[in-house]
């Protein structure tokens, strides 16, 4: 860790790049307030011990930095795997819209069950640009939670009824004109 006062927010960007390209396992950047008002960055840099000297130089590098803290802890980690599912987005009249695989990632407790399931930012972001430009109005936050529902019922056996409705895998999830409907195999 190290706070650093004098640079500009512009400058953030390169660091956090330049520092996972130094294969960080993760960094984070805190805006914060220093003494006399001053705007300053709380980085936090989660490596390895023996990249902690080849970090700190780089820091005080390109920072100018005076020091870095050690902050020693221990991390749980969760077993996780990828799994693949097969999707379908048609129009109200069956017209095929998208069809592919999306992954998932899923998380799993000490007895192997899985208790968090994911989709791929980068696959989600894709699959809702390429509906888009289908003339589908559909938001990011939409798929994210229309994928992973499915997911849930695929992987983790945990399904959705709403009272009043019979939901299966062959319904519509939402519908979003008249023309227009998202089926999810």
């Amino acid at each position: 860790m190290t706070n650093v006062d004098n640079i500009n927010c512009d400058h953030i960007p390169y660091l956090i790049d330049e520092l996972m390209k130094r294969d960080a396992k993760n960094v984070h950047v805190v805006p914060a307030i220093t003494k006399k008002g001053r705007n300053e960055y709380i980085f936090l840099i989660d490596c390895k011990e023996e990249q902690i000297e080849d970090f700190a130089e780089f820091m005080a590098m390109e920072t100018g930095t005076l020091g870095v803290r050690i902050l020693q802890n221990k991390h749980y980690p969760f077993d996780y795997m990828f799994k693949k599912m097969e999707l379908s987005f048609e129009s109200g009249n069956n017209e095929v819209l998208w069809e592919g695989v999306v992954n998932f990632k899923i998380v799993c407790n000490r007895k192997g069950e899985n208790i968090s399931i994911r989709a791929e930012y980068e696959e989600i972001k894709d699959l809702t640009e390429c509906l888009r430009n289908t003339g589908l109005n559909i938001s990011l936050y939409e798929m994210k939670e229309m994928l992973e529902q499915r997911a849930l019922e695929q992987f983790k056996d945990v399904f959705l009824n709403c009272k009043g409705n019979d939901l299966d895998l062959e319904t519509p999830m939402l519908r979003f004109s008249v023309d227009k409907s998202i089926y999810v195999k």
